[in-house]
């Protein structure tokens, strides 16, 4: 997915002022890193709505710049993702122990994955979510 599809989800969530679920945690278990080093350097959820999506191109045409913010009671995430790579899914395609739950609370998932192995998955929920735990069904 290239990085306008990306923008053009964020956009789309913002004008919709979905909920949205951002999660993360480095290293990202699925990466060779993550593989070979089972400690966690750091893990987060927030719970907000995207406040900003932008992408800037130079003169050549190239990608240079792409931000995206999500804003939440406790605090916002800004995220520079123009040299990000990025999958998007939805939940029928969660594995069949987390479908259900997957398919009752989100619409989507946008994951976002940086040059440095981060890895941001960002949910679209049907509605604010409540519950402590998080709807983790990315397959990736």
């Amino acid at each position: 997915m290239s990085l306008e599809e990306a923008v053009a989800i964020f956009s789309k969530w913002k004008d919709d002022s979905a909920q949205i679920l951002a999660v993360s945690e480095s290293p990202f278990q699925q990466s060779r890193r993550g593989i070979l080093d089972k400690n966690i350097d750091w893990v987060m959820g927030l719970q907000g709505k995207v406040a900003k999506v932008s992408v800037d191109r130079n003169m050549s045409g190239k990608k240079k710049e792409g931000a995206a913010v999500l804003e939440a009671p406790g605090g916002t995430l800004s995220l520079s993702i123009g040299h990000c790579s990025f999958v998007y899914e939805e939940p029928k395609e969660a594995g069949p122990i987390v479908r259900e739950e997957a398919e009752l609370t989100t619409v989507s998932a946008l994951s976002v994955f940086f040059p440095s192995n981060e890895v941001f998955v960002f949910y679209e929920l049907r509605g604010p979510f409540l519950k402590t735990s998080i709807p983790g069904w990315s397959t990736l």
